[in-house]
């Protein structure tokens, strides 16, 4: 018979044969290995799920884009220039969609000059020329809002002439551009 299993002469009664399990050296380190490697995974998953921002740019070089923590929904764009007598340069912005209205403010900061400003929508019309008394001082600005009939003021490029209508020499300025 088998080493190790003996009959005792009963027919019906079956013994059972001591069995040794070996666990081979290389086994136990390939587990090991395993469990490294697999915690190693879970480790460089973890640190890049954290090092992706929750905002990326689309393609571009030397940009970072994430969430803003400003409450001011204000866009800003904004320019200075100069301008001498009887000129005008023309300046144009492009004004986004779902703007409520523009706040323009056109700053020379003297009295002695004069400079004028007219704004043209997107589409082409004429809102108006203003002067340093449109906005109830005399004072070198021009500081206006901009309210439309409906719920939005028109989006696309805005235009802004600002022509120097009395102007000892040349005259600098900066104009701003407000969206609300």
């Amino acid at each position: 018979m088998f080493p190790g299993f003996e009959a005792d002469g009963d027919e019906n009664r079956i013994g059972v044969c001591p069995i040794k399990l070996i666990k081979h050296r290389s086994q136990q380190s390939i587990m090991t290995s395993a469990k490294r490697k697999y915690g190693a995974f879970v480790l460089l998953l973890a640190v890049a799920f954290l090092a992706v921002p929750p905002v990326s740019a689309n393609e571009g070089v030397g940009y970072t884009v994430r969430p803003s923590t400003s409450d001011d929904p204000v866009t800003t764009l904004g320019l200075s220039d100069t301008v001498g007598q009887g000129e005008t340069n023309r300046h144009q912005f492009y004004v986004g969609s779902g703007v409520e209205y523009l706040e323009v403010y056109l700053n020379w900061g003297s009295t002695s000059d004069s400079l004028a400003l007219t704004i043209y929508a997107p589409s082409g019309s004429r809102i108006g020329t203003f002067r340093d008394s449109s906005d109830g001082m005399m004072d070198g600005k021009i500081h206006i809002d901009i309210d439309p009939d409906g719920n939005y003021v028109d989006h696309g490029t805005w235009t802004f002439d600002v022509y120097g209508e009395k102007v000892s020499s040349e005259r600098s300025y900066t104009l701003n551009l407000y969206q609300y």
